[in-house]
């Protein structure tokens, strides 16, 4: 037989396999991939007309385990000068006593008629000289009208000593290597390099002998399984990918490439095997198609550059953001947006941060495609690969153009408003104060005080205004509060509301914390103000409860009042979180309450109570624990 090794090495310009010697009648007959080596079926190994041939694969015929034929090749095999030396033996007295009894398990699975072929990597014991490894290959046979077994010897212990160059380069291939043969039953496995045991986790004396199926388990999809049958059934080239599993069970994704090796009659003798682990591919792939899902839907812009910052992805904010399509974007680097609003400074210390493995975010203005100039905030987060080495640079940009305009729109307006408003009711509390000292009648004198009162009004309302937002654009910089300040928070409008009974039960242990709790201070004040101001009677009734629900994560505060309840058409426009100018709130209290609870992470709920007036319940977060310095906690 010529060398499989000299194929693999040649086989991209040779592309065929010199395979010397005929083969005997009956198996020339045989299909090429079918049963084993000789089937000699129903022959008279006392008939004289057949005479197995010398350099076929040796082989012998035994029943119950003791051998009744064996081949010339054979008993060179087992350094033997006489058929007498074989015959009547036990098959397992040549071979090594430490496979014994895996062989012998074949041996019954196979009698039982489990199984169609059985190989085993094993050591021959010859009658003289040292032990050799050799692939065993077992299969049932008719022999003169009784069913026996036929072993057939497979030693490429001699291919491998004649190719040690040819060898290691296999070996060292980064792919897994296979032979099979193609002649034997069931295609049992004559070779597998370094890398398949390495990829597969099976040594090669659990592999060698056996079909490659043997990686197949439950998980194995049958689709590409047919596939691959069916070409090599039909003896051509095939590629599929399947799900395998390792010695120690785990599953990997492995690309099969089968190739047919022809001998020099063109018949099949042997398939050649890569296999190749793709599972990181396969991961690649899943994990890109959920980023490419993600990314195409995402508000925000994104694209992704190579280390040298070119890009190579963008999604379709990033289109409509800066008026380039990705045709037009892939390829140019993000000098393309580059507005020239930002000096060199600012960019050599961006490519530094990001080069050094660290985020970046800063905000910046970037020019579209027409002219026009925006302001993002930009975060880049640099990805590296499982060495440690950067790779890409991704790239988030929002767009807080409108953000910004709106905030100084707001700001100009507050301004105004704040200084113009307050002037107004200056003069208006003015002329009100002259009208009172000018003015006799009771009835224009209370025209006076009203307008009077109404001037405080707007002068309160205008503070409540700028509090408000000073509170929620400072409200990062608030610090955790405990319960306890809370409550003598709350017992403090006692002093403010004197003809009111505020009643406060605590049934939780006040060193409980509220992250941000100021929110929360002057969320109670708001539902108590508005329990003791729109309540007629001599004197309002607050009663406030507050309680930590099963030892949850959260904090219940309830606040009932007798007076003549929140109006539900109001309430439903704050939990709405929308005026209209058909549906309002009367004012800011209902909203500061519903704000303060809200951005605390917290809800609000309004129950009206069975006499009269309502309740207001809030549940907001508590502090689990808090960094106290060097990653400890309390």
């Amino acid at each position: 037989m010529g060398s499989l090794f000299q194929y693999v090495y040649t086989a991209g310009i040779h592309g065929r396999l010199y395979h010397g010697g005929d083969r005997c009648a009956p198996c020339a007959e045989r299909p090429l991939v079918s049963t084993p080596t000789c089937l000699m079926t129903s022959i008279d190994p006392t008939d004289e007309t057949v005479t197995p041939p010398v350099d076929h694969d040796p082989f012998v015929i035994h029943d119950d385990g003791e051998v009744v034929y064996a081949n010339d090749r054979c008993l060179t095999l087992l350094r033997s000068s006489s058929p007498d030396e074989v015959i009547e033996k036990p098959i397992l007295a040549f071979v090594q006593e430490s496979y014994h009894d895996a062989l012998a398990d074949q041996f019954d699975q196979l009698a039982d008629g489990d199984a169609d072929a059985l190989g085993l990597a094993i050591e021959l014991d010859p009658l003289h000289g040292a032990a050799r490894e050799i692939v065993v290959v077992t299969s049932p046979i008719e022999w003169n009208g009784t069913r026996k077994l036929q072993s057939t010897f497979l030693d490429v212990s001699e291919q491998l000593a004649a190719e040690p160059l040819i060898e290691r380069a296999m070996n060292a291939a980064p792919v897994g290597i296979t032979i099979a043969d193609a002649q034997s039953e069931d295609e049992p496995l004559l070779y597998v390099s370094d890398e398949f045991v390495e990829m597969t986790g099976y040594s090669r004396e659990a592999a060698l002998g056996q079909n490659c199926r043997f990686l197949q388990g439950e998980g194995t999809r049958e689709e590409p399984v047919a596939k691959m049958r069916a070409a090599i059934d039909a003896a051509e080239p095939v590629t599929v990918v399947l799900r395998n599993y390792r010695a120690d069970g785990s599953m990997f994704w492995n690309r099969v490439t089968i190739r047919p090796i022809t001998g020099k009659a063109g018949e099949v003798t042997h398939f050649l095997g890569y296999q190749e682990d793709v599972s990181e591919m396969k991961l690649y792939k899943h994990e890109k198609s959920i980023f490419e899902k993600h990314a195409e839907a995402a508000p925000h812009a994104m694209f992704i550059t190579d280390r040298d910052g070119i890009i190579e992805y963008v999604n379709p904010a990033f289109e409509r953001m800066t008026g380039y399509t990705a045709e037009e974007a892939i390829g140019n680097t993000p000098r393309l947006i580059k507005s020239q609003q930002q000096d060199a400074a600012f960019y050599e210390d961006l490519w530094s941060t990001i080069t050094a493995g660290e985020v970046w975010e800063e905000e910046l203005t970037n020019q579209t495609k027409a002219g026009e100039f925006y302001r993002v905030k930009q975060t880049i987060v640099p990805i590296e690969n499982q060495y440690g080495e950067i790779t890409h640079f991704t790239a988030i940009e929002h767009d807080i153009s409108e953000t910004e305009f709106t905030e100084q729109v707001l700001d100009v307006i507050n301004r105004i408003l704040r200084h113009n408003l307050r002037t107004s009711i200056n003069v208006i509390d003015g002329y009100a104060e002259i009208l009172e000292e000018n003015l006799d009648e009771p009835v224009e004198l209370a025209a006076a005080e009203a307008i009077s009162e109404r001037a405080d009004a707007l002068e309160r309302l205008s503070e409540k205004t700028s509090y408000i937002r000073d509170l929620f654009e400072n409200r990062e910089e608030h610090q955790v509060v405990n319960l306890d300040a809370i409550t003598r928070y709350i017992n403090d409008c006692h002093h403010k509301y004197p003809a009111a009974s505020i009643d406060l039960a605590v049934a939780v242990d006040e060193t409980v914390e509220i992250k941000n709790g100021v929110l929360l201070q002057v969320a109670i004040e708001e539902a108590i103000e508005n329990a003791v101001v729109h309540n007629d009677a001599a004197e309002p009734v607050v009663e406030i409860v507050i309680r930590q629900p099963d030892d949850s994560a959260e904090l219940c505060i309830e606040i009932a009042d007798d007076g003549p309840g929140i109006p539900k058409a109001e309430w439903d426009v704050i939990t709405a979180s929308q005026e209209t100018p058909l549906r309002h709130a009367s004012g800011l209290g209902l909203w500061l309450i519903y704000w303060g609870v809200t951005a605390l992470g917290g809800t609000v709920e309004l129950t009206q109570n069975d006499q009269q007036g309502s309740t207001l319940i809030f549940r907001v977060p508590i502090v689990r624990e808090r960094v106290v310095g060097d990653g400890d906690t309390e």
